[in-house]
């Protein structure tokens, strides 16, 4: 797991430096595609959550193949750690494809890696999932991961999952009991 977190790390800076990433979206896509476990770094047992659960997928790029220097950490990388980087990274990568001040072809990569993701059949479903868990910190990050998503489907006009719609069909439209005297 620490070579995991050192690769996400490294990605990171480089997003945050808004710098074109030259590999194939596969292997990015790799390491920020979440397989969620609780805080203890046990999986989540959560019925509603149990089929997003998993590996990370079949094909794992070796670090040495993102041409990513691995520098040493200081961080205690555990699960936990592991999802928030990821949650961050991709935050931050949707904040740089709406920034005017991002270079065209890396804002295009990240566009393209952002797709990629969200074609991912379970990536919503995970968020969803991460949205209800208890750690709190957890849960806003996913939190505002999936409104920047939501934002950047918007814009794109990218048609939404069909996961997220029966989400907030669930979740929104709701009516508590003092909501139905009025």
């Amino acid at each position: 797991m620490r070579d995991f977190f050192e690769v996400l790390e490294q990605l990171y800076k480089k997003v945050l430096l808004g710098a074109t990433l030259a590999n194939d979206n596969q292997d990015y896509v790799f390491y920020l595609n979440p397989a969620f476990s609780d805080p203890a770094g046990s999986p989540v047992t959560s019925p509603e959550c149990s089929s997003t659960l998993g590996a990370q997928g079949d094909r794992q790029p070796s670090p040495a193949s993102l041409s990513i220097s691995a520098a040493p950490v200081c961080l205690k990388s555990d699960a936990r750690e592991v999802t928030l980087l990821q949650l961050t990274v991709i935050r931050v990568m949707l904040t740089k494809i709406l920034s005017a001040e991002t270079e065209f072809h890396a804002k295009e990569k990240y566009r393209e890696i952002i797709q990629v993701l969200l074609m991912s059949s379970d990536f919503d479903s995970k968020l969803t999932c991460m949205f209800q868990n208890s750690d709190k910190l957890l849960s806003h990050m996913a939190a505002k991961c999936l409104a920047s998503l939501l934002y950047f489907q918007l814009k794109e006009k990218i048609t939404l999952s069909n996961s997220w719609i029966a989400f907030c069909q669930k979740n929104l439209s709701e009516y508590s009991e003092s909501d139905k005297k009025f």
